[in-house]
């Protein structure tokens, strides 16, 4: 049996502890001996079940939720539909090794990496039935292959950290010859954008807020360029980097200090309020607001400047958060959490209307959205980048495995 190098995500209440009490003083403790991630010597995974295939990733795209995972801040009640030790890694390019007689052996694939009903051989749920297969009902089963919502976040379905993966054959997506290798790995966090866009597009004359400039809110803007026309796009950037390349995918501007408070004065004409405690409050505001960054901060600046009646999208990850929700009783705000991808209304999935998208020459750009690449042995730098601030943080990293084999 063949082995490989993957990287490997283990949790303990101890590792989460030591995180916790030192990790802001000594970031090492999340990547150093002490802490969860481990790059180690597999065995070639093996098929739970009839449908799948062994592929070979060739990139696969470091997420700001895996960072998350690896420092302790995603939200504990999401645990019980994940199941560790996992090798990490849910936005995957890769090309189909195994087996010989696969139609799609020996190309390029996007996988989607949700464990469905299909991928757990088990008769679909309601949700799954109707191709919402990001809401399966089996999440956190222990029966069959297990629990776990995706690849990369699976015990017995290890990601794309690896020289081999599975993927069941409702997973797979080819690539078209036209999209890039470093487009195509953008595929899954372009899905989330996409969906969410989908989801609620921009009306004609409205003008959006896309709150945070990292990857997914970037690759938010590119989905409204090319599906919110008419619409008057703005975004917050913390750097300069972030706000030139929120231009170049499709803001009409771009804010870095206070945002969010200058945005809304400068594209709506708000008036700045002054409450007896906290920060400013506007009595107009954006139409429509994307949070693509799930803090704290970021949705208590969401809430105080979308309009009343306005829409306010949750795109980024968020976890335990303690805001103020007065606006959206006060200002009856209509809150809709995104996650993931799915059929959509056409009923396409989200992957194959995204593979289409980045086949135009409107997402070329954003193929400059992948700031660092590492090998699966540079893993420790990898986080430490991802842990670092300003500039030095990636926009989008991935681990480059092409020319192991």
């Amino acid at each position: 049996m063949t082995r490989g190098k993957a990287v490997v995500y283990r949790v303990s209440i101890p590792r989460y502890l030591l995180g916790q009490a030192l990790g802001s003083r000594l970031p090492w403790v999340f990547w150093g001996a002490p802490g969860p991630l481990s790059l180690r010597d597999l065995p070639e995974p093996q098929a739970p079940g009839p449908g799948f295939a062994t592929l070979r990733p060739r990139l696969s795209g470091i997420c700001g939720s895996d960072v998350a995972i690896v420092r302790g801040k995603t939200s504990p009640a999401q645990s019980p539909f994940h199941s560790f030790p996992a090798v990490l890694g849910h936005e995957v390019l890769a090309d189909v090794v195994d087996p010989a007689d696969h139609p799609l052996r020996g190309r390029r694939v996007v996988v989607d990496p949700v464990v469905s009903c299909f991928v757990r051989g088990e008769e679909p749920c309601s949700a799954c039935a109707a191709g919402q297969t990001q809401r399966c009902e089996r999440r956190s089963s222990k029966s069959g292959i297990g629990p776990g919502t995706l690849i990369g976040y699976h015990a017995r379905l290890p990601g794309g950290f690896s020289r081999r993966m599975l993927a069941h054959e409702t997973q797979l997506y080819p690539v078209p010859d036209a999209v890039s290798d470093e487009l195509a790995v953008l595929t899954e966090p372009y899905s989330i954008a996409l969906h969410a866009v989908l989801r609620r597009p921009p009306k004609p004359g409205e003008k959006v807020l896309v709150l945070g400039s990292g990857a997914i809110g970037l690759l938010t803007l590119l989905a409204l360029r090319l599906h919110g026309e008419g619409a008057e796009v703005h975004a917050v950037a913390r750097h300069p980097h972030q706000r030139r390349f929120a231009l170049t995918l499709g803001a009409s501007r771009a804010y870095g200090h206070q945002g969010a408070t200058v945005a809304v004065q400068a594209a709506v004409g708000a008036e700045l309020l002054r409450p007896l405690l906290g920060q400013p409050v506007f009595s107009v505001g954006f139409d429509l607001v994307y949070d693509c960054v799930g803090s704290a901060q970021s949705l208590a600046d969401a809430l105080r400047v979308t309009r009343p009646g306005g829409t306010l999208v949750l795109v980024g990850t968020a976890g335990s958060l303690t805001v103020d929700w007065s606006f959206v009783w006060a200002s009856e705000l209509q809150l809709l959490g995104t996650f993931g991808y799915g059929r959509e209304a056409g009923g396409e999935h989200t992957f194959a209307l995204a593979l289409r998208d980045l086949a135009t020459p409107e997402a070329a750009p954003a193929a400059g959205l992948i700031t660092h690449r590492y090998r699966l042995e540079e893993y420790r730098q990898a986080m430490r980048a991802h842990l670092s601030a300003g500039a030095e943080r990636p926009l989008k990293a991935v681990f480059d495995l092409r020319e192991l084999d």
